[in-house]
């Protein structure tokens, strides 16, 4: 009996420890804030007809976005590889000075040709290698687990919402008193599909938004940290400069490209606009869920659900088109994501 109490606490703290662990991992696994954010990111950094056109084979990360692999070797001859893009170490910064495309600007332990970075190409291929080479990027697309829930969610939500527009055109021939049945059921699953993300991504959605409060209200090294954090979850789209925080631009980490071009800091405004978006796209739906759950579908104010599904739509909408819009900017200048593997491709 005198062992048992020892055994217990032991046994309590390792749980607990083990809970707090898998929480940590969680909040620091960085999905993409929403459906249209993750759209907008993956549309932004596709394959283009160049990518497509080009000998290169187009590869994609866990996230859904097209990457390109370039062999490199280290400057002892030993093989190492090397990643840029969101979960890469590096810090996402942009060179406050203006950096050129030749090869021997990277450090000396990495050497590319960047003469075949895509609008350098001399060799194309035909259209008909192309259109079969975009049909297996499709697939592979599909294959990555943003891409599979992509496909998935996005096909529920245009079929049921599909059918939603068409019941309230009245097509089909039911009585009244089905079609309002139908209505109601498929109001239902797109109002659970809108909370699985918008509730699902809530604790990434607030972490971020904390982020950015200690950023802009903050002061030193936290207020450093946290926006250190907000650009390497955000590199797909975001890039600053580390002398728009530092007195200095001195040491500042050069970005390995694929055209070795770096893109120029964004303005940091539209990290704000897309943070707190994406936090209202979260807010909305718990006015969405509540006249969707508090009244029955004879008793439930038209006006609420109409307010409350357009402007969470809208936010997340707008969240989703800055993703793009500055994510394909970065890809025009900086090319596809590089990975750096010890392969010849």
């Amino acid at each position: 009996m005198d062992g048992t109490i020892p055994f217990l606490q032991t046994t309590g703290r390792t749980i607990r420890s083990a809970s707090i662990s898998t929480a940590t991992r969680l909040l620091d696994y960085n999905p993409a804030g929403g459906m249209w954010q993750a759209t907008g990111t993956v549309i932004a950094h596709a394959p283009n007809i160049t990518d497509l056109r080009s000998p290169d084979t187009v590869y994609f990360d866990m996230h859904g976005r097209s990457i390109r692999r370039v062999s490199i070797q280290t400057a002892s001859g030993a093989s190492k590889v090397l990643r840029s893009d969101a979960t890469s170490t590096e810090p996402p910064f942009s060179e406050c000075k203006e950096v050129t495309s030749k090869s021997d600007e990277l450090p000396s332990t990495a050497r590319y040709d960047h003469s075949r970075s895509p609008k350098n190409y001399q060799e194309k291929q035909s259209w008909g290698k192309a259109f079969r080479k975009g049909s297996v990027a499709s697939w592979q697309f599909i294959c990555t687990p943003t891409g599979l829930f992509i496909t998935v969610y996005g096909l529920n939500v245009i079929a049921w919402g599909a059918m939603l527009f068409f019941l309230l055109l009245n097509v089909g021939p039911m009585t009244k008193e089905q079609k309002s049945i139908w209505i109601e059921i498929d109001s239902q699953i797109l109002n659970g599909l809108f909370c699985l993300t918008s509730w699902g991504l809530a604790p990434w959605r607030i972490r971020d938004t904390y982020w950015l409060l200690v950023w802009r209200i903050g002061s030193g090294e936290r207020s450093r940290n946290s926006i250190n954090h907000l650009a390497k979850r955000s590199a797909s789209w975001f890039r600053m400069r580390e002398c728009d925080f530092e007195n200095s631009c001195d040491e500042i980490p050069l970005r390995k490209t694929l055209t070795g071009k770096s893109a120029p800091a964004t303005k940091t405004w539209k990290m704000d606009f897309v943070v707190i978006n994406m936090l209202l796209n979260s807010l909305f739906q718990i006015g969405m869920a509540t006249f969707m759950w508090e009244y029955n579908r004879h008793t439930r104010p038209s006006f609420g659900v109409g307010l409350f599904i357009g402007l969470g739509c809208f936010s997340s909408l707008l969240a989703g088109i800055m993703t793009w819009w500055e994510g394909r900017k970065i890809k025009r200048i900086e090319g596809s994501i590089l990975e750096e593997t010890s392969k010849d491709y």
